[in-house]
C-alpha cells in the first residue's frame, strides 16, 4: 500500500512539472477587440500581442506622436504599464553605408 501511495505522488509531481505555467498562448478574437478598444482609447494602434504570465501585452504599439511602446493590460482590459520602445535602430540593413554620398558601400559585396 505504501508503495503504490509513492507511486501516485511522484506520478503527480511529474504532471505538475510537465505542464507549463500561462505559457503564451493565443488570443481568443474578444480578448483582441477588447485589446483593441483599450489602446483606441489610449490614441494607439497596432503592435503584436500576446497572453503570457497572466497579462495580455502588445509590443510595438504605435501610439499619438507615432512613437512605439510596449504595452501591458490585466485581464480585465486595463492598462497596467506603457514603456517607450528603446529604439532600436531606425534603419534596415547592415547599416554600412557611404558617408560621402548617402548610398549603400558596394565593395567587399556589402549591399
Amino acid at each position: 500500500m505504501r508503495i503504490l501511495v509513492t507511486c501516485i505522488a511522484l506520478l503527480g509531481l511529474v504532471g505538475m512539472a510537465a505542464t507549463p505555467a500561462q505559457a503564451d498562448r493565443r488570443l481568443t478574437r474578444q480578448e483582441k477587440s477588447s485589446i483593441r478598444s483599450a489602446m483606441k482609447d489610449m490614441g494607439c494602434s497596432g503592435g503584436k500581442m500576446e497572453f503570457d504570465d497572466g497579462r495580455f501585452e502588445v509590443d510595438d504599439a504605435r501610439c499619438r506622436g507615432g512613437k512605439k511602446y510596449d504595452l501591458t493590460f490585466d485581464q480585465n482590459f486595463k492598462m497596467t504599464s506603457k514603456e517607450l520602445e528603446n529604439g532600436r535602430g531606425g534603419y534596415y540593413g547592415s547599416g554600412r553605408y557611404n558617408t560621402r554620398d548617402n548610398t549603400r558601400s558596394h565593395r567587399r559585396g556589402v549591399y
